[in-house]
């Protein structure tokens, strides 16, 4: 069983490290606005990074894009450019940061928006600044490889990463460098379906949540699939019988564990079985499942702070991460990138709350502002 989790470049130490100086990172994505401010410090003359401060405000800028030609809405970019001048603005005199202490990204699922120009436009006229809006989602998802997964789990780990905009994720796969040394090469999968973008082009042509279901299995089944199985083929590691970890991340995955352990807001990681997930969505696609799901009331928790805690988590997950409707298939994508990596009742399954694909690229970007003494 996984007793700890730790980020790649990030050990764990007794008392809070003295930091040589701290970095900021804006990812905006499919569902909503995220700053990441990461603190720089020494320990045996190496340099080690930290999250100390985050926010995630939520902007739903995939959403629409499916019935608007492609574009994201012009309303939807203000409000995350928006956020992005407050968050920032917010942390500059805390961590005594300036403009060139931050990046900002645009994900990969947002980035393929025909008008992802507009963003990068808005940002350079508000904040004097610009917004990466190339980021790869193989890039993306090696950052995130890095992030989420635990250093004692590289060699059996998958990740399945199911955001509003995309499908992506892989594995860090073993390789021995020029040098002799053992390396690590992200190798990867990804489809251009993620949970919002799907279940708004299933809604275009639907009438009725019964329709809505099986149109939705269906071309999971038999059009997503195919993709799914065509990018693992250009890796078939992934399948290896070795694999038997899968980390989840995402927004649905989040809604998930919400709905499976509320209890548990604060963990860092959570471990659950391939049978929760389909209890899910069996919930999901029962007539009273999401009613009961978004009334909780949590009135047996005696933990007043933790009440409050879970209180939130729901709120925030049923109310501002995705509705029904795109929840129900960004699980319904989950499954299948699991069921077509393979034997997924044979595997460990964990969620990771708190890892963020953008640590680690603030991380490489700003790493060479430090030097050991």
């Amino acid at each position: 069983m996984l007793l700890v989790f730790c980020m790649l470049a990030l050990q764990t130490i007794a008392q809070t490290p003295k930091y040589a100086g701290y970095r900021g990172g804006f990812d905006i994505g499919s569902q909503g606005v995220k700053l990441s401010v990461v603190g720089f410090y020494f320990q045996n003359n190496k340099l080690r990074y930290k999250l100390v401060y985050d926010r995630q405000e939520t902007v739903g800028l995939v959403k629409g894009m499916e019935t608007n030609g492609g574009k994201l809405r012009p309303a939807d970019i203000q409000e995350a450019i928006a956020f992005v001048q407050e968050m920032m603005e917010d942390v500059k005199s805390v961590y005594k940061l300036t403009n060139k202490d931050f990046i900002i990204y645009a994900s990969s699922g947002v980035n393929i928006a025909s008008n992802i120009g507009d963003l990068d436009a808005l940002a350079q006229k508000n904040l004097g600044m610009r917004v990466n809006i190339n980021m790869p989602a193989k890039a993306e998802a090696t950052y995130g490889a890095r992030a989420g997964l635990a250093r004692e789990d590289f060699d059996s780990a998958i990740l399945v990463d199911v955001g509003g905009g995309n499908t992506k994720g892989g594995i860090l796969q073993k390789y021995v460098g020029a040098d002799g040394r053992e390396r690590y090469t992200f190798k990867s999968y990804n489809i251009e379906y993620g949970a919002r973008r799907l279940s708004e082009r299933i809604l275009k042509r639907t009438n009725g949540f019964e329709s809505y279901v099986q149109d939705l299995k269906s071309m999971v089944e038999d059009s997503i699939a195919p993709l799914i199985r065509s990018s693992l083929n250009d890796n078939p590691e992934i399948r290896s019988a070795t694999r038997n970890i899968v980390y989840t991340t995402g927004g649905v995955s989040y809604q998930f564990i919400t709905w499976l352990a509320p209890e548990k807001v604060q963990d860092e990681i959570i471990e659950f079985k391939y049978d929760d997930l389909l209890k899910f969505y069996n919930m999901l696609r029962t007539p009273d499942g999401w009613s009961e799901f978004e009334t909780r009331k949590f009135d047996n928790v005696k933990d007043a702070k933790l009440k409050e805690l879970m209180v939130r988590d729901l709120d925030k997950a049923t109310k501002k991460v995705y509705n029904r409707d795109a929840c129900l298939a960004g699980i319904s994508l989950v499954l299948q990138a699991i069921r077509e990596i393979g034997n997924p009742e044979r595997k460990t399954f964990y969620f990771t709350r708190d890892a963020y694909w953008i640590n680690t690229t603030v991380y490489d970007t700003y790493k060479g502002d430090f030097q050991a003494k």
